[in-house]
Protein backbone atom coordinates (compact mmCIF):
# COMPACT_ATOMS: atom_id res chain seq x y z
CA UNK A 1 0.00 0.00 0.00
CA UNK A 2 1.25 3.45 -0.85
CA UNK A 3 2.86 5.49 1.89
CA UNK A 4 0.76 8.58 1.18
CA UNK A 5 -2.51 6.67 1.48
CA UNK A 6 -1.46 5.13 4.80
CA UNK A 7 -0.28 8.47 6.21
CA UNK A 8 -3.50 10.26 5.22
CA UNK A 9 -5.61 7.50 6.75
CA UNK A 10 -3.55 7.61 9.97
CA UNK A 11 -4.00 11.38 10.21
CA UNK A 12 -7.77 11.19 9.72
CA UNK A 13 -8.24 8.28 12.13
CA UNK A 14 -6.09 9.78 14.92
CA UNK A 15 -7.89 13.12 14.59
CA UNK A 16 -11.30 11.41 14.75
CA UNK A 17 -10.46 9.11 17.69
CA UNK A 18 -8.83 11.80 19.84
CA UNK A 19 -11.59 14.32 19.21
CA UNK A 20 -14.46 11.92 19.87
CA UNK A 21 -13.05 9.75 22.69
CA UNK A 22 -10.65 12.05 24.52
CA UNK A 23 -11.86 15.56 23.58
CA UNK A 24 -8.36 16.45 22.42
CA UNK A 25 -7.19 18.09 19.19
CA UNK A 26 -4.15 16.47 17.58
CA UNK A 27 -1.97 18.48 15.23
CA UNK A 28 0.18 16.69 12.69
CA UNK A 29 3.83 17.64 12.98
CA UNK A 30 5.27 18.33 9.53
CA UNK A 31 8.56 16.63 8.75
CA UNK A 32 10.34 19.96 8.96
CA UNK A 33 8.16 21.30 11.76
CA UNK A 34 8.90 21.52 15.48
CA UNK A 35 8.39 18.20 17.26
CA UNK A 36 7.18 18.12 20.86
CA UNK A 37 10.07 17.14 23.06
CA UNK A 38 10.59 13.41 23.33
CA UNK A 39 9.33 12.35 26.74
CA UNK A 40 11.49 10.63 29.32
CA UNK A 41 8.67 8.19 30.15
CA UNK A 42 6.06 7.08 27.67
CA UNK A 43 3.56 4.40 26.85
CA UNK A 44 3.99 2.04 23.93
CA UNK A 45 1.30 -0.06 22.28
CA UNK A 46 1.63 -2.69 19.60
CA UNK A 47 -1.16 -4.01 17.39
CA UNK A 48 -0.38 -6.72 14.86
CA UNK A 49 -2.40 -6.90 11.69
CA UNK A 50 -3.48 -10.52 11.14
CA UNK A 51 -2.73 -12.07 7.74
CA UNK A 52 -0.20 -9.31 7.13
CA UNK A 53 3.39 -8.51 7.96
CA UNK A 54 2.51 -5.07 9.32
CA UNK A 55 2.38 -3.96 12.94
CA UNK A 56 1.08 -0.66 14.26
CA UNK A 57 3.29 0.89 16.93
CA UNK A 58 1.92 3.75 19.00
CA UNK A 59 3.85 5.91 21.45
CA UNK A 60 2.43 8.55 23.74
CA UNK A 61 4.03 10.66 26.42
CA UNK A 62 3.15 9.79 29.98
CA UNK A 63 1.39 13.13 30.45
CA UNK A 64 -0.65 12.63 27.28
CA UNK A 65 -1.85 9.20 28.41
CA UNK A 66 -2.76 10.62 31.83
CA UNK A 67 -4.87 13.31 30.12
CA UNK A 68 -6.45 10.70 27.86
CA UNK A 69 -7.42 8.65 30.90
CA UNK A 70 -8.83 11.62 32.78
CA UNK A 71 -10.88 12.74 29.78
CA UNK A 72 -12.14 9.24 29.03
CA UNK A 73 -13.07 8.48 32.62
CA UNK A 74 -14.28 11.99 33.42
CA UNK A 75 -12.15 12.45 36.50
CA UNK A 76 -9.46 14.76 37.82
CA UNK A 77 -8.18 12.13 40.23
CA UNK A 78 -4.84 10.43 39.62
CA UNK A 79 -5.23 7.22 37.63
CA UNK A 80 -3.32 4.04 38.49
CA UNK A 81 -0.69 2.90 36.00
CA UNK A 82 -2.57 -0.33 35.24
CA UNK A 83 -5.59 1.75 34.13
CA UNK A 84 -3.37 4.02 32.04
CA UNK A 85 -1.98 0.96 30.26
CA UNK A 86 -5.57 -0.16 29.60
CA UNK A 87 -6.49 3.30 28.29
CA UNK A 88 -3.56 3.28 25.86
CA UNK A 89 -4.26 -0.31 24.82
CA UNK A 90 -7.89 0.64 24.13
CA UNK A 91 -6.77 3.65 22.09
CA UNK A 92 -4.46 1.42 20.06
CA UNK A 93 -7.27 -1.02 19.34
CA UNK A 94 -9.72 1.69 18.33
CA UNK A 95 -7.18 3.44 16.12
CA UNK A 96 -6.11 0.16 14.48
CA UNK A 97 -9.70 -0.92 13.86
CA UNK A 98 -10.63 2.43 12.35
CA UNK A 99 -7.47 2.38 10.24
CA UNK A 100 -8.33 -1.04 8.76
CA UNK A 101 -11.78 0.32 7.90
CA UNK A 102 -10.44 3.62 6.51
CA UNK A 103 -8.01 1.80 4.24
CA UNK A 104 -10.88 -0.41 2.99
CA UNK A 105 -8.87 -3.56 3.49
CA UNK A 106 -10.56 -6.83 2.59
CA UNK A 107 -12.33 -8.96 5.17
CA UNK A 108 -9.34 -11.28 5.64
CA UNK A 109 -7.50 -8.42 7.34
CA UNK A 110 -8.14 -8.08 11.05
CA UNK A 111 -6.25 -6.74 14.02
CA UNK A 112 -4.80 -8.77 16.84
CA UNK A 113 -5.30 -7.98 20.51
CA UNK A 114 -3.30 -4.84 21.38
CA UNK A 115 -0.58 -4.96 24.01
CA UNK A 116 0.71 -1.93 25.86
CA UNK A 117 3.34 -1.06 28.42
CA UNK A 118 4.92 1.90 30.14
CA UNK A 119 8.54 2.62 29.21
CA UNK A 120 10.99 4.43 31.46
CA UNK A 121 13.37 5.03 28.56
CA UNK A 122 11.83 6.55 25.46
CA UNK A 123 15.08 7.54 23.76
CA UNK A 124 14.16 5.17 20.89
CA UNK A 125 11.57 7.72 19.79
CA UNK A 126 14.35 9.99 18.56
CA UNK A 127 15.06 7.48 15.80
CA UNK A 128 13.05 7.70 12.64
CA UNK A 129 11.38 4.33 12.05
CA UNK A 130 10.81 4.82 8.35
CA UNK A 131 8.56 6.72 6.02
CA UNK A 132 5.36 5.13 7.33
CA UNK A 133 5.06 7.10 10.54
CA UNK A 134 3.24 10.21 11.66
CA UNK A 135 4.09 12.38 14.68
CA UNK A 136 1.44 14.46 16.41
CA UNK A 137 1.44 17.31 18.89
CA UNK A 138 -1.53 16.87 21.21
CA UNK A 139 -1.72 19.62 23.80
CA UNK A 140 2.08 20.07 23.60
CA UNK A 141 2.52 16.34 24.22
CA UNK A 142 4.17 13.74 22.00
CA UNK A 143 2.22 11.04 20.11
CA UNK A 144 3.61 8.89 17.32
CA UNK A 145 2.12 6.10 15.25
CA UNK A 146 4.19 3.97 12.87
CA UNK A 147 3.28 1.16 10.54
CA UNK A 148 6.26 -1.19 10.58
CA UNK A 149 6.98 -4.35 8.63
CA UNK A 150 7.95 -7.49 10.50
CA UNK A 151 9.31 -10.66 9.06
Amino acid sequence: MKREKIQEAVKEVVLYVFETMYFMCPEVVAEAGPVPSVPKCCFKARVAVKNSSEVLMLYGSEQLVMEMGKNLLGTDWPIAESYLIDVFKEAAGVIAGNLVTALALDSSIAIDVPVAERLDDCSQLRRHSGDREVVFNIGDEFFKIAVVMVS
